[in-house]
């Protein structure tokens, strides 16, 4: 599928508001059709909470694939996918495994999860339809789990590992470099430089960033597994930045704003994804670096913070995943009160843990650190949540 020129998806964005213009009050005095790019930005900027405000029901009798977000930031929003529109994601994803070198003698080890708010099923079929063999594993949680991966990796000797960051590590800490995976696809957060060339030390790979979200799939990847940026396959999509200054453009830095032209079922027109981006062209392609959550900041005791850099930090220090802090309220002072919690035996003195990362984050004399005994937390989908704000129920 080619990427359409802007004057067949105004068409589009057109043909899908004229199916949402009586259901939808924000676009009930918008003039059809749409003909120039000035009238497609005045259309308004919608939200993750005005979507989820949103009643489906009219086009339910389109649906073709209904899922949902992690909900691990926020309440999940459950998204409903039309046919034309699941079509059109499955075919970006071929497009955008071919782009990092994935060809028929491939063998794909899929560590994503098959439950309702995951990619995992879109993403198998998507490798199958390029001739690629898939090993439907899911996400492993636990270290027998772990075992039955690296059984099937020495067993089955797939090319290719689609999954999360914290199951790369977890592998690669297990099986060294002793395997026959060549390359990762990795889904989910953006990899910190230092952390991906840690995994692709310990396991001998080249790791490849994967971007997208549940609500329209995947549209970007880093082709050069050194590259910053990821090279974007926006086939069906409408991309802009939205800059600070309220003025939206093709490149730049700002909020990632996502239309999806085939998704009759519900109006996903100049989405605000909650990215925060840096998007520039290079020849005839545009390529995309997330520089982090639109809601990335944390106000801890009245200071902000990047929860972003609290990760970063941690990792740093302790050199693997297995932590998280939690945030909430102390009963007596009632101020805030922040804990990292450290995998039990991952480090013999926590105190030296403790001064680094207080140091590092502003946060000495605020911060504790304790061990922990059960498994990390994770989201629904297998990704690990390393900053829990349980301040007002906000966990």
């Amino acid at each position: 599928m080619p990427t359409l020129d802007l004057k067949t998806a105004l068409h589009d964005v057109s043909a899908l508001l004229k199916h949402f213009k009586k259901t939808d009050p924000r676009y009930a005095d918008v003039r059809l059709p749409i003909v120039s790019r000035e009238q497609f930005q005045q259309l308004p900027v919608v939200a993750r909470d005005e979507m989820r405000r949103f009643n489906p029901v009219q086009g339910l009798s389109a649906a073709h694939n209904v899922t949902a977000t992690s909900g691990s930031t926020a309440e999940r929003l459950t998204i409903v996918h039309s046919k034309e529109c699941y079509e059109a994601h499955l075919k970006r994803l071929v497009r955008i495994y071919q782009g990092i070198g994935m060809n028929k003698k491939d063998l794909c080890l899929n560590l994503c999860a098959y439950s309702l708010n995951s990619g995992g099923r879109l993403m198998e079929q998507a490798y199958k339809a390029a001739g690629c063999g898939v090993i439907p594993c899911g996400v492993f949680d636990t270290p027998e789990q772990l075992d039955e991966a690296v059984t099937l990796i020495k067993a089955l000797k797939p090319t290719i590992v689609n999954a999360y960051t914290n199951q790369l590590f977890d592998l690669f800490s297990k099986l060294g470099k002793r395997h026959s995976i060549r390359r990762c696809v990795v889904n989910g957060e953006p990899l910190w430089p230092a952390y991906k060339k840690q995994i692709e030390h310990l396991g001998g790979v080249k790791v490849f960033d994967h971007y997208g979200a549940m609500e329209v799939s995947g549209f970007a990847i880093a082709v050069d597994a050194q590259d910053a940026y990821m090279k974007i396959f926006d086939d069906g999509l409408m991309l802009e930045v939205l800059a600070e200054d309220g003025r939206a453009g093709d490149t730049g830095i700002g909020a990632l704003l996502v239309t999806d032209l085939n998704n009759t079922c519900m109006p996903f027109i100049r989405y605000k994804l909650g990215d925060q981006v840096d998007m520039i062209r290079r020849g005839r392609s545009r390529f995309i670096r997330v520089l982090g959550r639109l809601n990335d900041t944390i106000l801890i005791d009245g200071e902000i913070l990047s929860v972003s850099a609290m990760r970063e930090a941690a990792h740093c220090v302790l050199g693997h995943p297995d932590f998280f802090f939690t945030i909430d309220k102390d009963p007596v002072t009632y101020k805030d009160r922040v804990v990292l919690y450290v995998a039990d035996g991952r480090t013999p003195r926590l105190d030296v843990v403790l001064n680094a990362v207080g140091s590092t984050l502003g946060l000495s004399g605020r911060l504790s650190c304790q061990p922990w005994k059960n498994d990390m937390p994770k989201t629904s989908t297998g990704k690990r949540r390393q900053v829990i704000d349980r301040r007002e129920g906000r966990a």
